[in-house]
Order: C-alpha cells, then sequence, then structure tokens
C-alpha cells in the first residue's frame, strides 16, 4: 500500500487532471483568503503561491483568539474574502457570524468531524489536519485557478513532503520516548506531544488554565510533587498565557532543575509552519535527551 502522501498526491493529480479541460483565464486575479490565526494563513500561502492572497485578522504576538472581540473592520475583511479558513473547535468560532454565506469556508473542526468538547483546540499543532487541511486548499485553488494547476500541485507536494518528515520525526521520538512523562501549563502543543507518545500527567489542570474554570488544589498538589519528585522530563510553557498559577509552576520547575520549553500560540516571527515545528521538536529531543528521572 502506498504511503498517505504517495495517495495525497496522486489524488490531487487526478483532481488537476479534471480540472485540466475547463476553459482558462489568463488573468485569474489572486484568490483573497482570510484567516484570523496567522499560522494558517502560512500554510496556505505556501500551497497558493501567487495564486493567492493571505490577510490575517491577529497581527498581534500574544493576543488569544478566544479573548478577541470582533469590530466591523473585522467584519468587512471577512466578507469580501473569497474565502475565509477558521480553526474552529471554539478557538475562533466568534468569526462564523460575521462570514456571508458566498464566501468559501474552511473550517479545520469541521473538516476533521472528530473534535469534542474538552479537546485540545490547537488543530494547528496536528501535522496530519494540517496536510489536509493543505489538499483542501489546493483543490479549491484550482477549481479558481486551473490554469496554475501544476504549480499549485507542485508546491502541495514539496509541503507534503515536508510534513511527512515531521511525522517521522515523531516516529522517532516515539520510539524511543514512549510512556515518558511530562506537564504542560495549558494545552497548546498537547496533539504534537501525543505523536511522540509523550504522557501528559496534568492535563485536568492545564484544560482548567486554559479555560479560566477554577484550578482544584488537588490538580495543583499533584502537579507540584511530580515536579519535586522528579517525575516529568520537562514542562511545556505557552508563554501568552499570563496566570499566578502558572508563574508559581515555572518557579516551582526552575527551583527543581526541570527544563522549561516555551511553545506559545503564535507562529514566530520569520518561521514557516514546518520551521516552527521543527524548531519545537528540536527543544523536546534536547529536553529529552540530557535528563533523567530520579529513581
Amino acid at each position: 500500500m502506498w504511503p498517505h502522501y504517495c495517495r495525497v498526491a496522486l489524488l490531487l493529480t487526478c483532481s488537476w487532471l479534471t480540472f485540466d479541460g475547463l476553459s482558462h483565464s489568463a488573468s485569474a486575479r489572486p484568490q483573497a483568503l482570510v484567516c484570523v490565526e496567522h499560522v494558517w494563513c502560512d500554510i496556505a500561502q505556501q500551497i497558493g503561491g501567487n495564486a493567492l492572497h493571505t490577510t490575517v485578522l491577529i497581527t498581534a504576538s500574544g493576543l488569544d483568539p478566544h479573548h478577541l472581540r470582533p469590530t466591523p473592520s473585522l467584519a468587512r475583511t471577512l466578507s469580501q474574502a473569497d474565502a475565509v479558513l477558521l480553526n474552529g473547535a471554539t478557538y475562533d468560532d466568534w468569526a462564523l457570524s460575521l462570514i456571508p454565506q458566498n464566501v468559501h469556508l474552511f473550517n479545520m473542526a469541521q473538516q476533521e468531524g472528530n473534535w469534542r468538547p474538552g479537546d485540545d483546540p490547537h488543530l494547528f499543532f496536528d501535522p496530519k489536519i494540517v496536510r489536509h487541511a493543505a489538499f483542501n486548499i489546493a483543490q479549491w485553488l484550482i477549481t479558481k485557478d486551473p490554469d496554475h494547476a501544476t504549480e499549485i500541485k507542485g508546491r502541495l507536494d514539496q509541503f507534503t513532503e515536508q510534513t511527512q518528515k515531521i511525522l517521522i520525526r515523531l516516529d522517532h521520538l516515539k520510539a524511543h520516548f514512549q510512556g515518558t512523562t511530562i506537564a504542560i501549563t495549558e494545552p497548546a502543543g498537547e496533539r504534537l506531544l501525543s505523536y511522540a507518545g509523550l504522557t501528559i500527567v496534568d492535563r485536568p489542570w492545564a484544560l482548567a488554565v486554559m479555560n479560566e474554570n477554577g484550578i482544584s488544589a488537588r490538580d495543583t498538589a499533584s502537579l507540584e510533587e511530580n515536579i519535586t519528585q522528579h517525575k516529568i522530563r520537562f514542562l511545556l510553557v505557552n508563554p501568552t498565557v499570563m496566570a499566578p498559577e502558572v508563574e508559581t509552576i515555572k518557579t516551582l520547575a526552575n527551583a527543581h532543575h526541570i527544563p522549561t520549553i516555551e511553545l506559545g500560540e503564535n507562529l514566530p516571527t520569520g518561521q514557516s509552519w514546518q520551521g516552527w515545528m521543527n524548531h519545537t521538536l528540536d527543544d523536546i529531543e534536547h529536553a529529552l535527551n540530557r535528563t533523567a528521572l530520579t529513581p
């Protein structure tokens, strides 16, 4: 059986051949795509190239999409798009009511169909979801601009290959560290950690931080014990979450020489999605290779 990424490329080729018989427009304008988060627009732009113009609604680093209040300006930008790409999963659902029916919608949570309340909403940390999104964007673009089908398909093939390399790295980590216990201050990155086979010891605590619905003393005590007794290999910290409880846990981890890795929700300036993922995996590998559990 062919690898999944090969089947994706073959499927897109078939779609491209279907579109090849359509009448072409030599002067097709770039399609306008609006994303709430920069990371999704980065992925789309890599696929679309000159056939796509992207606009990001959240441009300030550290701004949580959950807390964004829509403005008339944001509503106008959404209404003027050819397509809108949302993470969904309650992450940026406020934008749904602002999107006209004639605007094409990419909703990543609906695309996958298996997201449930309580699941990690940061879908851009899931390489398979990202790969599926890239394929759907390419298909849509080819229907709109068949003259550039070959270029779009070529960029998709390149992106798919790079995504597969990330999945291979995750499989390698899983083979060596499956079941290794770590902690997180908020679920950002949870999907990536799951692919690596790592076990999160404080998921209820991290979910309570994300949802701002009250952290139980029992969960806090359990996390503190895991840190002081060196039962975790590292602490993954979302730097955009500013809460006293998180600062206390970070201080405790530093006092007990538990490595901390920062992983936020915003694509770092100057990085692509795959560069961000690979840099994060570098940090995780380094932390796992230089720490050992105390008997």
